[in-house]
């Protein structure tokens, strides 16, 4: 009788210990067939993240060229407009 409940225990432990092993294989047949959709869209949200930087890389250059010679051009004109002036050195 004990060998009896002791058998049918370990049944049911083997099945329950198997059940949700299959139940997630089932789960994870379904990811791979939506794995493709998911790699697409973290592919195009890599691209469209890599636009983003070339494009914000480019604004920035050119604002730093404009910079630098707006820069330039107001330097020439401060240098042009100050009369030479002398360096004096002072000795204490």
């Amino acid at each position: 009788m004990i060998l009896g409940i002791a058998t049918v225990v370990v049944l049911v432990l083997v099945a329950v210990a198997l059940l949700p092993a299959k139940k997630r294989d089932r789960d994870s047949g379904n990811l791979n067939f939506t794995q493709p959709f998911a790699r697409q869209a973290n592919f195009r949200q890599q691209q469209l993240n890599e636009e983003a930087e070339a494009i914000a890389d480019e604004y920035q250059r050119r604002a730093d060229e404009a910079w630098r010679d707006e820069l330039g051009e107001k330097a020439a004109t401060l240098l042009k407009s100050k009369p030479a002036s002398t360096l004096r050195s002072t000795k204490s």
